[in-house]
This record gives C-alpha cells, sequence and structure tokens, in this order.
C-alpha cells in the first residue's frame, strides 16, 4: 500500500501548489496586498483553477476512479480553452501592454495558460507512476471513503482557507448574482464606497456566438464568384459622381492563363498578369504573349490566398494575396528547377523565391484585400467590406521593410460628397493603379473610381466606369488610358477607358 500512500501525497501537494501559488498569490497578495480586483475572465480562470482542486479532493476522498480523471480531463481541456481566449487578446499588444499586474514582464493571463499547462504535465507525471487499479481496489476494501492521511487533511483545510477568502473577495469586489463582475474592474478596497457592482458583461454574452469570433468573415467575392451580384450603375454610387470614363476599346484576351486575371500592373515594357490561383504571367504591353511565367505552391511556408496584386519592388516582383500575405520572387532565366520545385507548382525553372512574409494589420487585422498598388516607396492596399465588418480602410506598407506603415479611413477632398446616409463602406475595390502620385482605386460595386491622394489620405475626385464593364477585377495605366480587365461569361475582357 505504500505505492498508494505515496500517490495520495503527491495529489495532495498538487492541490496544495494549485491553491497556495496561483490561487492563493492572487487572492492574498495581488489582491489584499495590492488591490488587484480580477476581471471576469480572471474569475473564471481562477474558478477553474479551483474546480480542478475540487476533482482532486473527490479521489482523495473516494479513492482513485476513472470518472474523477475524466472529471480533471474535462475541467482541465475547458481552463485551457478559457486561458488560451483570454490571453489571445492581450497576446498581439506591444511590448509591456497588457491587463492586471506583470510577474517577470508578463501578465497574469500569460500565467493562467502557464498553470493549466502545469496541470496537465504534472498530473501526467503523477498518474504516469500511480499504481495499478487493482491496488486501488484492495487498498478501499468495502469502504465508501478513504482513511484520510495528515497530508490529505492539510490539502482540505488549505482548500477552506483558500476558498473562503476567495468568496469574501469575490463578493466584496464583484457582488452577488445578478452581479458578474467587471470586464476592465476598479482598484480591489475594503470601503464599499469605492466598489462598484456590474452587470454590463451580461451585454457581451450573446447567443448564438460565431464559433470563429472575429475570424468568422465570409471570404471575399472574386472575379469568377457566381454567389453575389453587384449594382454596376454608378449613378447608385455612396459618391457623387459628376464625370464618366469613356470606353475607347474592347477585346476579349487570347492569353492562356490558369483562372481569372486578378491584377494588371505596366512598367518597363512589362505587363505583370496576376491570376486568382496563384499565377504570375509576364507579357508585352498589348498582352498578347506570354515571355515567362510561373504558379506558386501558395500552402508552403506562410500561405498565400489568391493573388490579388502584383508589383515591381527593387529589382524583384512582389506578389499580393487576398490574405495580405506577400511572395517576393525574381526572373532567372537559369533557375534551378530542382531547388525551386518545393515553392513551384509551374514554372520553377524560370523564377526564384525570394521569400513570404504576412503583413500585419490592426484596424484592417478582419479584411481581406483585393488589390495592391506599390508607388514606388509604398504598397496601398484597400479592404473589401464582409459580413462583420463594412469599412473602407486603406493600408500602407513601407515596400523596404515590408512593415506596416498607415492604416485609415479616406476623408472627402473638396468637391466630393457622399450621399445622405451612405458610406464608403459600400464600396467594393478591386483594382488599383497609381499615375501621378495619386492612386485609381476601381469598385465593381457601383463602378466607381475614386482618386485618392495618398499623402493626405483624401479622395480628391469620382469617376463613373460605364456599366457594360460588369465585373472590374484589374487595371493599369497605358500612357494616359486606362485598361481594366473585366471577366465576364467565363472570359477575361480587356477595355480602355479615356478621361
Amino acid at each position: 500500500m505504500q505505492k498508494t500512500t505515496t500517490f495520495y501525497v503527491l495529489l495532495s501537494l498538487a492541490v496544495i501548489g494549485i491553491l497556495a501559488l496561483p490561487v492563493g498569490i492572487a487572492n492574498f497578495i495581488f489582491g489584499y496586498v495590492f488591490g488587484d480586483s480580477p476581471c471576469i475572465l480572471c474569475w473564471g480562470q481562477r474558478q477553474s483553477m479551483i474546480y480542478i482542486s475540487i476533482a482532486v479532493l473527490f479521489i482523495l476522498r473516494y479513492g482513485f476512479k476513472p470518472k474523477y480523471l475524466a472529471m480533471l480531463l474535462v475541467i482541465t481541456a475547458f481552463a485551457l480553452w478559457e486561458s488560451f481566449y483570454h490571453l489571445g487578446s492581450h497576446a498581439t499588444q506591444d511590448i509591456g501592454q497588457g491587463f492586471g499586474l506583470a510577474i517577470f514582464s508578463l501578465h497574469t493571463q500569460f500565467w493562467a495558460e502557464v498553470v493549466f499547462w502545469a496541470v496537465v504535465l504534472l498530473l501526467g507525471i503523477i498518474f504516469f507512476f500511480a499504481p495499478s487499479l487493482k491496488t486501488f481496489v484492495n487498498e478501499m476494501g468495502e469502504a465508501k471513503f478513504r482513511k484520510l492521511t495528515v497530508m490529505n487533511i492539510i490539502a482540505f483545510w488549505v482548500f477552506f482557507i483558500v476558498i473562503i477568502s476567495n468568496i469574501i473577495q469575490a463578493f466584496v469586489s464583484s457582488g452577488p448574482p445578478p452581479f458578474v463582475g467587471q470586464g476592465d474592474p476598479v482598484r480591489y478596497s475594503w470601503n464599499p464606497k469605492y466598489t462598484i457592482w456590474s452587470m454590463e458583461s451580461w451585454s457581451d454574452m450573446r447567443w448564438p456566438v460565431h464559433f470563429l469570433g472575429k475570424r468568422g468573415v465570409n471570404l471575399p467575392v472574386l472575379a469568377d464568384s457566381k454567389d453575389a451580384k453587384f449594382d454596376a450603375n454608378y449613378a447608385d454610387s455612396p459618391l457623387v459622381v459628376n464625370e464618366v470614363l469613356k470606353v475607347d476599346s474592347k477585346r476579349k484576351s487570347t492569353l492562356k492563363l490558369n483562372s481569372p486575371i486578378s491584377d494588371l500592373n505596366y512598367q518597363n515594357g512589362k505587363m505583370l498578369v496576376s491570376t486568382q490561383n496563384y499565377g504570375l504571367y509576364i507579357t508585352d504591353k498589348n498582352l498578347d504573349s506570354i515571355s515567362s511565367y510561373f504558379v506558386l505552391d501558395n500552402y508552403f511556408s506562410s500561405t498565400i490566398e489568391k493573388f490579388v496584386g502584383a508589383n515591381f519592388i527593387d529589382g524583384h516582383i512582389r506578389v499580393t494575396g487576398m490574405n495580405k500575405a506577400n511572395v517576393d520572387v525574381k526572373e532567372n532565366p537559369h533557375a534551378n528547377k530542382v531547388a525551386n520545385f518545393r515553392y513551384f507548382i509551374k514554372g520553377a525553372d524560370k523564377f526564384d523565391e525570394l521569400g513570404k512574409y504576412n503583413l500585419k494589420t490592426s484596424r484592417a487585422s478582419s479584411y481581406y484585400v483585393l488589390s495592391a498598388r506599390s508607388d514606388g516607396t509604398h504598397t496601398y492596399m484597400m479592404t473589401v467590406p464582409n459580413n462583420l465588418y463594412k469599412k473602407l480602410i486603406v493600408i500602407s506598407t513601407l515596400d523596404s521593410d515590408k512593415g506596416l506603415a498607415a492604416e485609415y479611413t479616406p476623408t472627402l477632398g473638396e468637391g466630393v460628397s457622399l450621399k445622405a446616409k451612405r458610406s464608403l463602406g459600400e464600396l467594393y475595390i478591386t483594382a488599383m493603379a497609381y499615375k501621378d502620385g495619386k492612386l485609381y482605386a476601381a469598385s465593381k460595386a457601383y463602378n466607381t473610381l475614386i482618386l485618392l491622394d495618398p499623402k493626405s489620405g483624401e479622395i480628391v475626385k469620382t469617376y463613373g466606369i460605364p456599366k457594360e464593364v460588369a465585373n472590374i477585377s484589374a487595371m493599369t495605366f497605358i500612357g494616359d488610358k486606362l485598361l481594366v480587365s473585366s471577366y465576364e461569361d467565363s472570359k477575361d475582357v480587356l477595355y480602355t477607358l479615356e478621361f
């Protein structure tokens, strides 16, 4: 029976450890000494630590049974999710930022995650060296309760002392039901005039809750999507449109591409043509012939979701995905096909991959983009609305270090006006071009072309695009004319527009 005695001693120490250290320190030292009052999520994690202790106390009192082990696993699994949810809302903040008191410069929501993983690890070790089930059964015999040892009794007393103290702190700082604690608590005080009992957090407990939370946004409407129809009448635009472009020419593309065109970019005698399904083609000015191309293995390394922009950056090409992930490539007619096999599905002998990276944004983190254009120093993107978020946000990145430069909602310049009860978030920007210091952005919703001054962040002019350009997917300047690609009847149709 010595093995079972040792087993129960170790479980007693585990209970004492979790109660005296994370729960006890948070309650007695942080709470009573430093005045730290837990937020509603901190209370939830503290309760989970207590529930884990209760499950272990059941084992100490009634003996080892599979159902108590199952109880431990279920409680700990929920606690890990709970702590990850809390930590995740703060983990991406800048250094030194956080919520509540910090230990070794790491805030309490981080240490809750550590505690629950420590529970998994330590209990795993204890149960790994536990005696056989037969030994536990023989020890109990016909008895319904175990005879507690001194260490077991100490574990129970530590539990009762810590629990009673937490009940007192919870009542003083958070109040009885239906009060549920505070999302942003005030300093703990014994003086009732400084205590706030709140029910505001009930409003955040909405049902049903989307499993993906803020990431539960729908995918953007691509050129070949059959799911959404857009009003192509610029007269219905949220912006007042006073000038309309003219169609100079129209023709169907004869290029053999792997999917619809998602961007066009003409510079220095070369035309970059990106396609939705990870293709990048280099063609002549008139898009008659392809000189080289690749199809990217988008799942290798950082995932790039659907190509939406292609730009010349410092002697190489940067292709942007709708998830704001980017890949840098360089033409190389002598590329090592074997070395590049892992990067490209096609074109491994014509291009080298220089690297991938993800752009991290703040305001635009829950949006996709369908366009990207560089002015030689910065690359600009514009968000498209989704089922949860409806703003138009301009994103600016610095080409040299690939970092975020700015995020903003554009303002309206002199002579540009928004119709009553309308918003810029109704626009669906699918194509961008750059000329003479200005960004031209086309929305396939309402066929509206906006002219943005990236220095001031103002929309300085608006144009209407004729309705016959029914599904705008890409555009670029060739001289003073605008070349626009529109995906119609399963074909890329090229329009030349005049101002």
